[in-house]
């Protein structure tokens, strides 16, 4: 057992200790009444046997009343297991959507939108429903240990026949297990590929229609669907064929077990009511070990589970040495030192050197696009360079906790999304006060069109939402002038605008700037005219084009 199994097992016995305590009470109640009813009616079938007709009719009724219970916990059990697979499932996801916050932005990059989903979701269920039907799990297990000393009680060859028996399917069904968890993450490899190519399908359906590209796109899925189920059925195949010929050799020794004792049985040293009670429990063990079989299975899927939320894990900030600042400190002077970024032989950024001052706006606009996206990208920490530094303040900005960098970083890119909650509830997410949200809106000129809308405020931005490619554009900018970071870094957006909205967006930067650093990629000569530095950058070199 794994010390990263232990810590788990631990984790969740803190977190739902009494939803595991009524989940064993129900299965051990329900389990143990199935082991006392066959006993029953052989008591019952050895009474008829001996013409004792009033005792095997108690048996029959106890019998019966014991049925009744045993119905009434597998329902109760039934709930007790949702109370308890609800309560980890909470914690586990709780736990991934956590540590994704205290990911830093370039180690989310790491992660496909299939792979992450699948952790959030499918293996934060694997790990949910392992959990829950360990309970049941290791009570059967106990089960196993009760019928074997009920064997041994009765006759030692069935015992050491039965134990022998179980034991080698057991070492068998290990040393196969290892080549089935190999088909298990191949299925799982698989299906993250599916997952992210079908959300790439869905945000580009827009593209697909207006390219007339579907016969292009619909192979990428059809053969990466085609791999996932080859993957699939490799895995489940192969199990199920595994445990077939198990159970068969299991049914086999059944037959052996009741051919002996029966023998025994019709030669008076056996009662016949013991024939039933080992045909009873040996289709106990024929079901256990499918459960100790699927137990094994289960656990290796655990560990690939595991394994794959623990990446998230890994690159968690908490376990990164990084500084707490002085938020209010924070001039806000950027600088690139001998910045190498992207391939070493075809870099994007060749031990580039750059200062952006304060209280200023800079423009890059230059002819290089792919080096503005690099220098935003390095910025935002949705990658970093090979070499160099990149600092605020002479500050590593990798050395700064995400939660203050980001407090003082806030950007605008060409590409964002709103959550499916109103235009208000979307702004105070980020500031608290409508106040504000209604000052900023009516200084860039939004708020007049969103007044326009139905629903005003209150309507919920989606695709549909009537307004202006430009309208659309302002909304995104006024989120990032709601957060009043220090640093506003603002995408090739500006060009999008009216000639009305622009200029007003303009004259509003232009007033912030005297308490913020302002980093503009555009190519509008409104906003270069009104700039205090201009840049064309290339690889390696930085060429100062206005002021």
């Amino acid at each position: 057992m794994t010390n990263s199994f232990k810590n788990e097992l631990k984790a969740v016995l803190k977190v739902a200790r009494w939803e595991f305590i009524l989940k064993t009470f129900t299965s051990i109640v329900m389990r143990g009444i199935l082991l006392v009813i066959p006993i029953l009616f052989s008591f019952a079938i050895n009474y008829i046997t001996s013409k004792d007709k009033d005792m095997a009719v108690i048996m029959i009724v106890i019998s019966i009343f014991l049925v009744g219970i045993y119905r009434f916990f597998e329902g109760y059990n039934q709930v007790a297991y949702y109370k308890l697979y609800d309560k980890i499932f909470s914690y586990y996801n709780d736990l991934a959507i956590s540590l994704t916050k205290d990911n830093s932005i370039f180690s989310l990059s790491r992660f496909s939108l299939g792979e992450y989903s699948n952790i959030v979701l499918n293996d934060v269920s694997i790990i949910s429903s392992f959990f829950s039907d360990g309970v049941i799990r290791i009570v059967q297990l106990i089960e196993f240990l009760v019928i074997f000393v009920y064997f041994f009680s009765i006759d030692i060859y069935v015992f050491l026949f039965t134990f022998i028996v179980t034991f080698v399917m057991l070492v068998v069904s290990l040393k196969i297990g290892d080549r089935i968890q190999l088909y298990n993450r191949d299925r799982k490899i698989e299906l993250d590929k599916i997952t992210s190519s079908v959300y790439d399908y869905f945000g580009g359906i827009r593209e697909v229609k207006s390219f007339n590209i579907y016969d292009k796109v619909h192979p990428l899925i059809e053969n990466k669907r085609k791999k996932y189920l080859e993957a699939n059925t490799k895995y489940n195949v192969r199990f199920n064929c595994i445990n077939s010929a198990i159970l068969f050799v299991f049914e086999l020794a059944r037959l052996i077990a009741v051919l002996y004792i029966g023998i025994r049985a019709i030669e008076g040293v056996k009662d016949v009511g013991v024939v039933l009670v080992i045909y009873n429990y040996y289709q106990k063990i024929i079901d256990n070990f499918t459960i100790a079989l699927t137990l094994n299975v289960e656990f290796r899927n655990l560990s690939v589970s595991l394994q794959r939320l623990n990446h998230l894990r890994e690159y968690s900030s908490k376990k990164q040495k990084t500084l707490n600042i002085d938020r209010n400190k924070i001039e806000g002077v950027i600088e690139f030192k001998n910045v190498l970024y992207g391939f070493r032989e075809n870099p994007i950024l060749d031990h580039l050197s750059l200062k952006i001052p304060k209280n200023s706006i800079t423009v890059l606009a230059g002819s290089n696009e792919t080096v503005e996206t690099g220098i935003y990208d390095l910025l935002l920490k949705l990658n970093r360079q090979h070499e160099g530094i990149i600092s605020i303040d002479n500050i590593d900005i990798n050395e700064i906790n995400d939660e203050d960098y980001f407090y003082l970083v806030s950007s605008v890119r060409r590409d964002t999304m709103f959550f499916d909650i109103s235009i208000k509830d979307n702004y105070l997410m980020i500031n608290s006060d409508f106040n504000k949200v209604l000052e900023i809106c009516k200084n860039v000129g939004l708020d007049e069109e969103i007044m326009k809308l139905k629903n005003k405020y209150d309507t919920i931005i989606d695709e549909n939402t009537p307004l202006s490619v430009s309208s659309k554009k302002l909304l995104v900018i006024v989120r990032m002038l709601l957060k009043e970071s220090k640093v506003l870094l603002i995408d090739n957006i500006i060009n999008v605008l009216d000639e009305k909205s622009e200029k007003r967006l303009i004259d509003l930067l232009v007033e912030m700037k005297k308490n913020h650093t302002i980093l503009i990629v555009s190519h509008s000569k409104r906003i270069i005219d009104r700039a205090d530095l201009v840049l064309d950058i290339s690889s390696n070199y930085v060429k100062e084009i206005g002021k």
